[in-house]
């Protein structure tokens, strides 16, 4: 690769990731406030309905984010390559998939998930009926998401970020104006809000299908009679399908043993620890999502050393991010809850520190699973993870069981089962590529994020018991930690080649503007 591709590569990335930047700030913004008005109007118990009906559904959003992948990966491999590039092609056949898994997928939901919801899940009878609109419409806009899945791929692929922000902003504008509206319904708020939730998801998914339509040629229909090409796309798709299918039973189904042994109260609890986790891990998705598509063109264009640099660069730095924005939440969990909030069920404080945490060791998996992608070997990715994954399940019915602990251990053997799945994602790379992964990402990944880590906290911390528990206060803690963790990673956290790719960076700039 040349110097100046290069230097367009990490112009580009940087351009994409400042644009779903400002998108992200604007949509946290809004979700915060709309979690805020949708707590206070619908009341714990109902919130916690939601979260344990609609979580169900949501949850499989996982799925639709796999299939992007998926199909993201395939469209990418394409534009990645010299010649015989064949998109369209590629998109057609996996939009194919994609109607047959929705059907497949909703006949599940209408046989075995209503039937648990009706027989399993500890809701008030009272409430039953609600619980069963918000499950009906949380099936129709995850069926109608996954339709569109392959066309939010394209526009990923293509890195036309500026459109997908655009997307994703209408969408919570969308989303806060439905939570306003519960105000003015004279219908049960529970049942509206879900139904409303579903016009939005059909107005967002046919806004993407449009827009990649006019935009791009390869999404114009095409008969695709390939057998073999389907049976790869299938199997590919089949494979990520069911590790996420693991991941989907491993969080959602500790949400179902939580409400088992805990109540209704605590699924509220851990929507309000869904909502802050999803808040701070946008702003690094964002990163993710910009990155992604330049660690498959690599690996298709046969750079492979390139594509592993990106990977250990996209882990590093995604951490990072994530550890700026959530040390402080973390330190300061209670107030911050307060202040949102007002009012907030028992354990949300807990749920949320922890959650904070199992989000970071998940970021550090992210890029890997990029790489994986790439390479297009899966399956033995797929038996060991979603294996190690699964056993979430048995282990938390266990010890819940056996020993009446508290609920925050449901997110102690989460995180121990990450730490393992990352250990395992390393061994199988390698083994794949024929590249050593395991202990150069030890060195330069996990040895930084650990110093970053050990050093930031424990000075984070004495600064806390120096600043009052109000909101000036709260925003010095913030500036000053914020100042702290950048200020440690400079000087730890990355490498000198790094630090004299920034310098480069800024100087440029500096040179540009004068």
């Amino acid at each position: 690769m040349s110097q100046n591709q290069s230097a367009s590569d990490n112009k580009r990335l940087a351009k994409n990731t400042v644009l779903l930047y400002v998108r992200t700030f604007v949509v946290l913004i809004i979700g915060l406030l709309s979690s805020r008005l949708i707590l206070k109007t619908l009341g714990v118990d109902d919130y916690g309905v939601y979260n344990i009906v609609g979580g169900f559904v949501a949850l499989f959003s996982v799925i639709s984010s796999t299939l992007v992948a998926t199909t993201q990966r395939f469209l990418n491999f394409e534009l990645g390559k010299q010649e015989n590039s064949r998109p369209q092609v590629y998109f057609n056949a996996s939009l194919v998939i994609h109607l047959v898994l929705a059907v497949v997928l909703f006949f599940l939901f209408e046989t075995v998930g209503l039937y648990f919801l009706n027989t399993h899940l500890n809701i008030p009878e009272e409430r039953m009926v609600a619980a069963n609109w918000v499950f009906q419409c949380s099936i129709l806009a995850f069926i109608f998401n996954i339709i569109s899945t392959p066309f939010t791929a394209v526009l990923i692929a293509h890195e036309r970020m500026s459109a997908y922000a655009y997307i994703t902003l209408f969408e919570s504008v969308m989303r806060l104006i439905v939570v306003y509206n519960l105000f003015l319904s004279p219908f049960d708020f529970l049942i509206t809000y879900s139904v409303l939730l579903l016009v939005v998801s059909i107005i967002v998914g046919g806004t993407y299908i449009i827009y990649c339509k006019r935009l791009f040629v390869e999404t114009s229909f095409i008969l695709v009679k390939d057998e073999d090409l389907y049976r790869g796309i299938f199997k590919f798709a089949s494979t990520n399908f069911v590790g996420s299918l693991a991941t989907i039973m491993a969080n959602q189904g500790l949400d179902v043993i939580l409400n088992l042994f805990f109540g209704i109260r605590i699924n509220a609890a851990r929507g309000i620890a869904n909502q802050v986790q999803g808040a701070a891990s946008k702003f690094v998705n964002d990163f993710m999502t910009a990155l992604n598509p330049q660690i498959t063109k690599e690996y298709a264009a046969n750079n492979h050393e390139k594509s592993k640099e990106l990977c250990f660069r996209g882990s590093k730095f995604a951490f990072f991010m994530m550890l700026i924005l959530s040390l402080p939440v973390m330190i300061r969990a209670p107030y911050i809850l307060e202040l949102w909030l007002d009012v907030f069920p028992e354990y949300a404080v807990s749920f949320v520190r922890l959650g904070l945490l199992y989000s970071l060791l998940c970021l550090l998996s992210n890029a890997l699973v990029t790489e994986m992608l790439a390479t297009g070997n899966l399956t033995t990715t797929t038996l060991w993870i979603g294996g190690t994954r699964l056993l979430t399940l048995p282990i938390a019915y266990l010890v819940f069981y056996c020993t009446g602990c508290e609920p925050m251990y449901s997110y102690v053997i989460l995180i121990s089962i990450e730490i393992i799945s990352l250990a395992i994602r390393l061994i199988i790379l390698e083994t794949i590529t024929n590249m050593k992964f395991f202990i150069p990402f030890v060195k330069e990944v996990i040895t930084r994020v650990l110093f970053v880590s050990i050093i930031s906290v424990s000075l984070i911390l004495q600064v806390n018991n120096m600043i009052e528990q109000n909101f000036i206060g709260l925003l010095m803690f913030v500036l000053i930690s914020v100042l702290i963790i950048v200020i440690t990673i400079s000087f730890i956290g990355m490498s000198s080649v790094e630090k004299d790719a920034i310098l480069k960076m800024i100087t440029q700039k500096i040179g540009k503007s004068s």
